[in-house]
């Protein structure tokens, strides 16, 4: 057995080394576009439900329960992501990154097509927003294995030295994404008075997605295999189940994992979903304005992101990320107060643009190539999977609905706190891996860290 895992070992680092570079390209092109596309069905309900959603599904409630129910109708979509994540990151495992890459890009966009024909509270009653969150919980099951398998398909392809580079396009993506459908909501809704975007225009971007889905499956069927993936499947390595085998070899990495992303799609989460209904409720802006912040703040992230991806591989994965959850502490405090005392559009686009484009791209830049190296191939997408699932499900859910009622406070001081406190812990979980084998720690070697 011992003989067994040596040799596939030496294999894997074999492949690795003649990996040529044009596989690279093709597979890290692969899984940005396909995450850009992803991306833009599951961002554009996040920007649906801050501007259009209350108005249109919840209409029956209050503006403070209306706006509750609106962004928890976006939190259902990350609570059902860790069961989603696991079962499909097994299953990725098993039957390899490229077949469960199609079947998630199906599931998310069907759901969007969905979503765009839904009938809403005047017409069907609270039937509309039942049907809405059953839409929601299948674009979270599409969602659940999207990043983490692009992310592996592009870091097991990528040479040593550009791990960081290259696992960070699909987050790169990730944010294109979504400024690709908080766009097409701006443009929908500068075209045409507020009645009718309102009534119908808000439908169109979701309507529109039948072509991206079209392409979408078209790209995702000419993704090659991993060489990693082949590679367990040709030494007889494929774990008949990669769940529970990650859970009992490598828990620490499990639970590092959830941290970190807690951290990370908190501060992320908070700022362009959350800070869109904090827009309308708090400060007056117009819908259009909103939609400005949230473009801003997408875009900034997707610049930076592979940016302090580069770093990471100069400077060690570790450090960059540190910065990013500090930075995303000390600028909650500075940030909102200078918001909550100079809310014109202008210092709100900025706000966000320096809250989710610095910090966050800090983190999520480096983060792709850091969390996948913490897993053995054998069980990579399930670690990744159940590990990133269920740090979603408590960040990007809890937090934007946490914030919607600490903001009708009429202070930002709590808000500060919350954001402040939920990037201390992802820097806590961020320090304490450091023990852990990595790429920044052991920069020469090929394949995946020891053991947790």
């Amino acid at each position: 057995m011992t003989e067994n895992t040596t040799a596939g070992r030496e294999s894997a680092v074999d492949a690795n080394s003649g990996r040529s570079p044009a596989d690279s390209r093709r597979a890290s092109r692969a899984a940005f576009i396909g995450t850009l596309l992803e991306y833009y069905d599951f961002s554009l309900y996040a920007s649906a439900a801050s501007v259009v959603f209350a108005s249109v599904f919840f209409s029956g409630s209050s503006p403070f329960l209306g706006t509750l129910q609106a962004v928890g109708t976006f939190a259902v979509g990350f609570l059902v992501r860790p069961l989603g994540g696991a079962i499909v990151g097994s299953l990725g495992d098993r039957i390899g990154r490229k077949r469960i890459l199609v079947f998630t890009m199906l599931l998310m966009g069907s759901a969007t097509i969905l979503v765009g024909l839904l009938p809403g509270y005047g017409q069907i009653g609270w039937a509309a927003p039942v049907m809405l969150v059953l839409l929601r919980i299948l674009q979270g099951i599409g969602a659940s294995a999207e990043y983490g398998g692009a992310t592996l398909v592009a870091v097991e392809f990528a040479p040593q030295r550009k791990r960081g580079l290259l696992g960070s396009l699909p987050g790169m993506g990730a944010a294109l994404g979504g400024v690709l459908g908080t766009t097409s909501l701006l443009l929908v809704s500068a075209v045409l008075s507020e009645e009718d975007f309102l009534g119908w225009g808000w439908r169109v971007p979701f309507l529109s997605s039948v072509m991206i889905l079209a392409y979408g499956l078209w790209l995702r069927r000419s993704l090659p295999e991993t060489p990693a993936f082949r590679e367990i499947e040709e030494t007889d390595r494929i774990a008949s189940s990669p769940v529970f085998d990650v859970i009992r070899m490598q828990p620490r990495a499990l639970m590092t994992v959830l941290v970190m992303t807690i951290g990370q799609t908190g501060i992320g989460y908070f700022y362009i979903v959350f800070m869109g209904t904090f827009g309308k409720n708090q400060l007056g802006l117009t819908g259009t304005e909103i939609l400005i912040g949230l473009i801003a703040a997408q875009l900034t992230n997707a610049v930076l992101i592979p940016l302090f991806g580069a770093l990471s591989d100069r400077v060690g994965r570790r450090p960059v990320i540190v910065f990013g959850f500090l930075y995303s502490a000390v600028f909650a405090w500075v940030g909102l107060t200078v918001l909550s005392s100079q809310g014109t559009p202008t210092m709100y686009w900025v706000i966000l643009a320096l809250g989710n484009g610095v910090g966050v791209a800090a983190i999520f830049g480096p983060m792709g190539a850091y969390v996948t190296e913490m897993f053995e191939t054998e069980h990579a997408y399930s670690g990744l999977g159940l590990g990133r699932e269920a740090g979603n499900a408590l960040g990007a859910a809890i937090v934007p609905v946490v914030a919607v009622a600490l903001a009708f406070d009429n202070t930002t001081l709590w808000l500060s706190a919350l954001v402040c406190v939920i990037s201390l812990l992802g820097f806590a979980g961020t320090v304490t891996s450091r023990a852990r084998q990595s790429a920044d720690e052991t920069p020469d070697r090929v394949s995946s860290p020891a053991l947790t």
